[in-house]
């Protein structure tokens, strides 16, 4: 074993501890609804541990990282730690506590611990939107030197499905780890926002990291590939004026059926299931 958490020192420790009390107590102040600022600061909150610990414990090799990973998941429950699969097919690292976060096995997520198996996992609905974001992410990484990437992450918002069939928010954030080898790790971090705050629609968010964290771009497919019409439009202001169907109908001089079939359109050209959805991707 090259490396142990006694190795890395009693400040690693002590950097966890203290990040995980200030995070705990900022999620209790605000209540059950985790806000956009705590639950950026959550994550960086995890991404700088994991800088400092490797930095600490001075890492060459991905295997010794991920004896560091084994060890986070009692600091960050609310965090799975992942190895990214698509940069990574040769290496599976899934941390202990997905398994109480996604209901899966532990030895059967290592077991299907390949793209393919995480894809068929993520809402029909989102799939195609999905494919667009890793595009994007994709193009990135083709247009800046790899020894840049631990300046990026992205974070994906889509819907997984669970081992129960029921589908959760998930929060998918990728870092890069340069290990003093030169050697680049990509890792996720992963986490159930179901509890905390609206699903609206998939998302893809990137960051660069210089003095303090920075948002860069913001890549909404839904948003890109379709625009409200006119009578869209009308619609959505009207519902969101807390206008019934048969008031809108009125409103608009066209038929309460004709209301009807403009939202079921609606709601599949924006691949959602209600109102509420509805107004969160196209109001």
């Amino acid at each position: 074993m090259l490396l142990t958490l006694p190795s890395i020192g009693d400040r690693v420790n002590y950097i966890a501890a203290e990040i995980y009390t200030v995070n705990h107590l900022s999620f209790i102040k605000k209540g059950n609804m985790l806000p956009e600022s705590a639950l950026r600061r959550s994550a960086d909150s995890v991404v700088n541990y994991i800088q400092k610990s490797v930095i600490l414990a001075g890492a060459e090799r991905k295997e010794e990282v991920l004896e560091l990973f084994d060890q986070m998941h009692q600091f960050f429950p609310h965090w799975v730690i992942m190895t990214c699969p698509i940069m990574h097919p040769d290496i599976c690292y899934v941390s202990k506590n997905a398994t109480h976060i996604f209901g899966y096995n532990i030895e059967q997520m290592l077991l299907n611990c390949k793209a393919e198996y995480y894809s068929s996992l993520v809402n029909e609905d989102d799939r195609a939107d999905l494919h667009d974001c890793y595009a994007q992410i994709h193009e990135l990484l083709e247009s800046i030197p790899p020894n840049e990437h631990q300046v990026y992450r992205t974070l994906l918002h889509y819907r997984f499905k669970k081992a129960n069939g029921e589908f959760m928010y998930l929060h998918d954030e990728r870092a890069t780890l340069t290990l003093r080898g030169g050697e680049n790790l990509y890792y996720g971090l992963n986490r159930d926002l179901t509890e905390e705050k609206p699903f609206t629609g998939v998302k893809l968010e990137i960051f660069r990291h210089d003095q303090v964290i920075k948002k860069i771009k913001e890549y909404k497919p839904a948003s890109f590939r379709n625009s409200l019409s006119k009578r869209e439009m009308e619609l959505v202001t009207l519902i969101k004026q807390g206008f019934s169907g048969k008031e809108i109908a009125g409103q608009l001089n066209i038929s309460h059926n004709t209301v009807r079939n403009i939202k079921s359109k609606m709601f599949e050209k924006y691949r959602v299931s209600n109102t509420i959805e509805l107004l969160n991707v196209a109001g």
